[in-house]
């Protein structure tokens, strides 16, 4: 059983890091999601380095509940 989990965690982690280099700054620009008369002037603007760990922290956090979560119903599905 530890080797699914060796599984699950490194299959997360490979889809997290390819996530994060999706996110070159090339990347980011060809996607326009300015909102027109939107007023973003009081929104502090985060550096991508910062982004792409937030990005793979929040892939990484998503994986530990969905595992959590689908344990517990393993647990609760068994006699």
């Amino acid at each position: 059983m530890p080797f699914h989990s060796f599984r699950y965690w490194f299959a997360c982690s490979i889809i997290s890091f390819v996530a994060v280099g999706a996110t070159e700054p090339g990347m980011a620009a060809m996607l326009d999601l300015n909102l027109p008369g939107a007023n973003a002037s009081g929104v502090l603007q985060v550096p991508e380095p910062s982004r792409a760990f937030l990005l793979f922290a929040g892939i990484m956090a998503m994986a530990f509940t969905y595992r959590r979560a689908w344990l517990s119903w393993r647990r609760s599905a068994q006699p």
